[in-house]
């Protein structure tokens, strides 16, 4: 973290952590960053919830859990409430508090997270990044850092090369994601209350300040995007959509983040390292059995087996079949 801190430059800049919840990570991110955030995955979160729902069926889990889900995501205070007492009447109101008793809200709930983590409410990236790096993780450490240095070095100078391409303000997705809340908002009706404020007349009504870049529904305090409200009340007041974005989604600065690309480190002639300075294996004694190299999963982690797939197929292919029977009882494929 230390390391990280001096990369990152953490005195300046506030920084959110979303991690799920190991005990070092929580013991080291307000100590080394005292002005970052930590958010927990949610994912993590409900898989541990549907360790506490003992002695239920799966379809009461599965409530509880979505309940629990809409308390995370609730955009304000009052929305939150709601929800919450929704959770303790289906989850039990003893359970649900013993559950959250060493959950704090401003770590995992949208309404009382002090930071901006831009939607980001999972740490899928790094199950992305473990699939990614699938075929190198077997390897001796050494060769899995040269192998995933060459994986980023290409995939740097990939996106650099896409980023060039874009002529637009904002990154593609988001460009799209703003056309469709304008496809779905230009029905509706502004009333303007100053040239930045203005009430939306949608069903609930809201209110939208264009210079403070928030709407009474909050998402777009929570997103750093403009919401569907916003959208509407932008785009009829004749300001700058872009302009209301936040710079994360922009294409300014996405091509900064790839601007700077990692050098090859080139093997032909680099120099001999001196005897006493190579580093030996440590002595240890190999394990029996094969060596493991599929990741180990999370408590609550679904896995779906060959056989389960193998199982899935042919009921597929049997209701396909089902469905194009002709006369005679033969089915065909």
């Amino acid at each position: 973290m230390k390391k990280l801190r001096g990369i990152l430059d953490g005195d300046t800049i506030s920084i959110v952590f979303v991690s799920d919840r190991n005990a070092g990570i929580k013991a080291a991110v307000p100590r080394v960053f005292p002005s970052g955030f930590h958010g927990y995955c949610l994912y993590h979160l409900k898989n541990n919830l549907r360790g506490r729902l003992t002695g239920g069926r799966n379809k009461y889990k599965e409530r509880v859990i979505g309940l629990f889900s809409l308390c995370a995501y609730a955009p304000n205070e009052m929305k939150f409430n709601e929800e919450m007492a929704r959770l303790k009447k289906a989850g039990g109101e003893a359970r649900i508090t013993n559950f959250l008793v060493d959950l704090p809200y401003e770590h995992w709930a949208n309404a009382f997270f002090p930071g901006q983590r831009y939607g980001e409410m999972w740490s899928n990236l790094a199950e992305c990044f473990n699939s990614w790096i699938e075929k190198e993780r077997h390897l001796p450490i050494t060769q899995l850092v040269d192998r995933v240095r060459i994986k980023l070095m290409e995939q740097m100078c990939f996106r650099k090369q896409t980023a060039a391409k874009w002529r637009q303000v904002l990154c593609p997705t988001m460009d799209e994601a703003l056309a469709i809340a304008f496809q779905e908002s230009k029905a509706w009706e502004v009333k303007f209350s100053s040239p930045d404020v203005l009430k939306v007349l949608c069903n609930p009504f809201v209110k939208v300040d264009i210079g403070r870049h928030s709407c009474t529904c909050t998402q777009w305090q929570l997103n750093g995007v403009p919401c569907v409200h916003a959208v509407c009340a932008i785009k009829k007041s004749g300001k700058s959509l872009n302009a209301c974005v936040e710079r994360y989604f922009h294409v300014e600065c996405y091509r900064e983040a790839y601007s700077r690309p990692i050098m090859p480190v080139p093997t032909l002639w680099k120099p001999e390292v001196a005897s006493d300075a190579v580093i030996l294996s440590p002595i240890s004694r190999k394990p029996p059995g094969r060596n493991k190299k599929k990741r180990i999963r999370s408590f609550g982690e679904k896995y779906e087996s060959f056989f389960g797939r193998v199982n899935n197929m042919v009921n597929f292919v049997f209701r396909v079949c089902k469905c194009c029977q002709i006369d005679g009882g033969e089915f065909y494929i």
